[in-house]
Protein backbone atom coordinates (compact mmCIF):
# COMPACT_ATOMS: atom_id res chain seq x y z
CA UNK A 1 0.00 0.00 0.00
CA UNK A 2 2.67 2.50 0.82
CA UNK A 3 4.57 2.01 -2.43
CA UNK A 4 1.55 2.60 -4.13
CA UNK A 5 1.16 5.98 -2.27
CA UNK A 6 4.59 6.84 -2.93
CA UNK A 7 4.06 6.23 -6.98
CA UNK A 8 0.92 8.59 -6.72
CA UNK A 9 2.98 11.07 -4.96
CA UNK A 10 5.26 10.81 -7.65
CA UNK A 11 3.13 11.20 -10.15
CA UNK A 12 1.80 14.44 -8.57
CA UNK A 13 5.30 15.64 -8.28
CA UNK A 14 6.24 15.05 -11.92
CA UNK A 15 2.72 16.61 -12.72
CA UNK A 16 2.95 19.48 -11.24
CA UNK A 17 6.38 20.51 -11.69
CA UNK A 18 5.50 19.63 -15.17
CA UNK A 19 2.77 22.56 -15.53
CA UNK A 20 5.16 25.08 -13.47
CA UNK A 21 7.98 24.39 -16.51
CA UNK A 22 5.36 24.97 -18.86
CA UNK A 23 3.59 28.64 -17.18
CA UNK A 24 7.30 29.82 -16.77
CA UNK A 25 8.56 29.61 -20.53
CA UNK A 26 4.92 29.91 -22.42
CA UNK A 27 3.59 32.70 -19.87
CA UNK A 28 6.86 34.77 -19.87
CA UNK A 29 5.67 35.42 -23.67
CA UNK A 30 3.71 38.58 -24.72
CA UNK A 31 1.79 38.89 -28.46
CA UNK A 32 1.13 41.63 -30.46
CA UNK A 33 -1.14 42.31 -33.54
CA UNK A 34 -1.16 45.11 -35.84
CA UNK A 35 -2.86 46.52 -39.00
CA UNK A 36 -1.94 49.29 -41.02
CA UNK A 37 -0.57 50.74 -43.91
CA UNK A 38 2.86 50.04 -43.65
CA UNK A 39 5.49 52.74 -45.82
CA UNK A 40 8.78 50.28 -46.58
CA UNK A 41 11.91 52.21 -45.65
CA UNK A 42 14.39 49.56 -45.93
CA UNK A 43 14.50 46.12 -47.43
CA UNK A 44 17.61 44.63 -46.09
CA UNK A 45 18.97 40.93 -45.52
CA UNK A 46 22.19 38.84 -44.14
CA UNK A 47 23.28 35.73 -45.73
CA UNK A 48 25.76 33.51 -43.43
CA UNK A 49 26.88 31.40 -46.24
CA UNK A 50 25.90 27.38 -45.92
CA UNK A 51 23.66 28.31 -42.71
CA UNK A 52 20.92 30.93 -43.28
CA UNK A 53 19.58 33.89 -44.73
CA UNK A 54 17.65 36.70 -42.78
CA UNK A 55 15.90 38.78 -44.54
CA UNK A 56 13.49 41.96 -42.56
CA UNK A 57 12.03 45.30 -44.13
CA UNK A 58 12.22 48.42 -41.64
CA UNK A 59 8.77 50.22 -42.21
CA UNK A 60 6.34 52.83 -40.67
CA UNK A 61 2.56 53.48 -40.50
CA UNK A 62 2.00 55.27 -43.47
CA UNK A 63 -0.87 57.22 -41.73
CA UNK A 64 1.78 58.63 -39.11
CA UNK A 65 2.92 62.00 -40.14
CA UNK A 66 4.66 62.72 -36.87
CA UNK A 67 8.71 62.87 -36.81
CA UNK A 68 9.05 60.66 -33.98
CA UNK A 69 6.70 57.68 -35.36
CA UNK A 70 7.32 54.35 -34.55
CA UNK A 71 8.91 52.04 -36.84
CA UNK A 72 8.53 48.22 -37.18
CA UNK A 73 11.57 45.53 -37.80
CA UNK A 74 9.57 42.91 -39.47
CA UNK A 75 11.12 39.43 -40.25
CA UNK A 76 10.15 37.31 -43.77
CA UNK A 77 10.20 33.86 -43.54
CA UNK A 78 9.73 33.54 -48.01
CA UNK A 79 12.15 34.94 -49.67
CA UNK A 80 9.35 35.40 -52.73
CA UNK A 81 7.44 38.14 -50.48
CA UNK A 82 10.99 39.29 -50.23
CA UNK A 83 11.59 40.02 -53.69
CA UNK A 84 7.97 41.54 -54.30
CA UNK A 85 8.32 43.91 -51.39
CA UNK A 86 9.63 47.53 -52.94
CA UNK A 87 11.43 50.37 -50.65
CA UNK A 88 9.72 53.03 -50.74
CA UNK A 89 5.92 51.58 -51.68
CA UNK A 90 2.62 51.78 -48.90
CA UNK A 91 1.19 48.02 -48.32
CA UNK A 92 -2.03 47.16 -46.15
CA UNK A 93 -0.80 44.13 -43.46
CA UNK A 94 -0.98 42.68 -40.34
CA UNK A 95 1.65 42.09 -38.87
CA UNK A 96 2.29 39.91 -35.51
CA UNK A 97 4.95 40.39 -32.77
CA UNK A 98 6.05 38.10 -30.19
CA UNK A 99 8.40 39.26 -27.32
CA UNK A 100 9.91 36.70 -24.78
CA UNK A 101 10.53 37.12 -20.95
CA UNK A 102 14.06 38.47 -21.56
CA UNK A 103 13.98 40.85 -24.82
CA UNK A 104 13.20 44.45 -25.28
CA UNK A 105 11.94 44.77 -28.67
CA UNK A 106 9.21 42.53 -30.59
CA UNK A 107 10.19 40.06 -33.68
CA UNK A 108 7.52 40.96 -36.28
CA UNK A 109 6.33 38.77 -38.91
CA UNK A 110 4.07 39.35 -41.72
CA UNK A 111 0.11 38.20 -41.26
CA UNK A 112 -0.81 39.16 -44.70
CA UNK A 113 0.24 41.43 -47.22
CA UNK A 114 -1.56 43.32 -49.82
CA UNK A 115 -1.34 46.53 -52.28
CA UNK A 116 -3.52 49.70 -51.67
CA UNK A 117 -6.97 49.24 -53.76
CA UNK A 118 -5.64 45.96 -55.08
CA UNK A 119 -7.51 42.54 -55.63
CA UNK A 120 -6.38 39.42 -53.42
CA UNK A 121 -7.02 36.23 -54.97
CA UNK A 122 -7.40 33.15 -52.93
CA UNK A 123 -7.39 29.35 -53.61
CA UNK A 124 -5.45 27.17 -56.15
CA UNK A 125 -4.20 28.05 -59.47
CA UNK A 126 -4.92 25.38 -61.89
CA UNK A 127 -2.16 24.22 -64.24
CA UNK A 128 -1.94 22.41 -67.04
Amino acid sequence: MPEILNKKRLIMIVLVLSFALYIYFERGKSFQSVGMFIYIEKKEHHIEPGKYLKMWVVGSNANDVSPDKKRYKVMIEDSRIYNLLEEGNEYFVSIQGVKKRNQSDYIYTFGQLGLPGGTQLSGEGKIE
